[in-house]
């Protein structure tokens, strides 16, 4: 049943955009490590179609409240913190060669979601944790913008010391991190923007210059620390670790009930919903939603993804207690929308990963 899931899944995915592979090796010299993964997006689609405009529109849209210091200051703190990333976003610049693309700016870029949260930027997410049998479904959809962000989103899979540690699909990995994680054996991860306690800049750089990780680096330490090799120890770290700005973590397991959803915040501390608190349903299955909204309050009324997202899981039908019905649900307007990038499908039990790079949708009358 396993592998019908499955090829019924990749054959699906054949209708969508194809995410380009690359490999990372993280054993390899620092900057050497990400210059594959530039020119495999330069030489697919060319700086003018992919990361040029993308910079052009967070220049005027996010980096806008940024000052010339406060690169310098972020990049002397990333130099200061995080020696080895520093060289690792070095290798980047050397592979752009381009005069715009220097390591302040990119180091800028490090920090882009905490910035986000300055400047009132909205990113949709969704996260779907599905509990049935011994395992756990998460499905996720990333949505950003511009457009052309579609561009650099790739599919990799890292190794370190010989051996393959994870997978992720991500638009975010010229940040030398990531936001969509799957730690083989562990755990399935996903990051989502969360509407929290506003953030000035001054408080922003503070927490730089005190060594806070960006977002991206945070799920970066879980695939790489050989203390977190269990579930529980990677949701006791997300719990705890200190964050710049406001967050919801998914996470699920390789065992049965293994999911929660973290919300985070700089400034205040909140309780983790987990599915091993929820009672089992009639049908006997689980789940959990999340988008970019406490989950303690009522959906937006003009944005109803997690209220029909739950509408749908509660009407499932046991043919679709799987990858696929995930797979729908994350596929349904307006849970897929004009933003999304992409939707991946993980399944930590058996250290799967399914992609699909998601076309721009909008519901319309015709």
């Amino acid at each position: 049943m396993q592998y019908k899931i499955l090829l019924v899944l990749l054959a699906t995915a054949s209708c969508f955009n194809y995410l380009p592979e690359v490999e990372i090796d993280l054993s390899a010299p620092p900057r050497q490590r990400w210059k594959e993964s530039v020119r495999t997006v330069l030489t697919l689609y060319g700086y003018e179609n992919s990361f040029g405009p993308v910079f052009q529109f967070h220049n005027e849209n996010t980096f806008n409240v940024l000052a010339p210091e406060d690169y310098t200051t972020i990049a002397k703190a990333i130099r200061r913190n995080f020696p080895e990333y520093s060289l690792e976003l070095e290798g980047i610049v050397e592979e752009f060669n381009r005069p715009e693309v220097t390591f302040e700016y990119l180091a800028a870029w490090a920090y882009f979601h905490e910035i986000g949260h300055i400047t009132s930027g909205t990113t949709e997410c969704t996260g779907v944790l599905l509990s049935f049998g011994d395992q756990i479904i998460h499905g996720r959809n990333m949505d950003q913008y511009p457009g052309q962000a579609r561009n650099i989103v790739l599919h990799l899979t890292i190794k370190k010391d010989g051996k393959y540690i994870g997978e992720s699909v991500d638009w975010y990995w010229f940040k030398v991190g990531f936001v969509t994680l799957l730690k083989y054996n562990v755990a399935s991860l996903e990051e989502n923007w969360r509407f929290g306690d506003p953030l000035s800049k001054d408080q922003l750089l503070t927490f730089i210059q005190q060594g806070v990780p960006s977002l991206p680096w945070a799920y970066r330490e879980v695939l790489v620390n050989n203390k977190l090799n269990t579930f529980d120890q990677v949701v006791s770290y997300l719990e705890q670790n200190r964050v710049a700005c406001a967050l919801y973590n998914v996470i699920g397991g390789t065992e049965k009930d293994q999911g929660v959803i973290i919300s985070r915040d700089p400034f205040e501390t909140y309780p983790t919903i987990s599915l091993s608190s929820i009672p089992q349903g009639q049908n006997g299955y689980k789940y959990l939603v999340q988008t970019n909204y406490d989950h303690w309050l009522p959906d937006p009324q003009d944005d109803q993804r997690r209220t029909i997202a739950e509408n749908l899981l509660a009407n499932m039908q046991s043919n679709l207690f799987n990858e696929f019905g995930v797979y729908s649900v994350m596929d349904t307007y307006p849970i897929h929308n004009e933003g999304t990038f992409y939707t991946v499908i993980m399944n930590a039990k058996y250290n799967r990963l399914i992609a699909f790079g998601q076309p721009s949708i909008t519901l319309t009358d015709e």
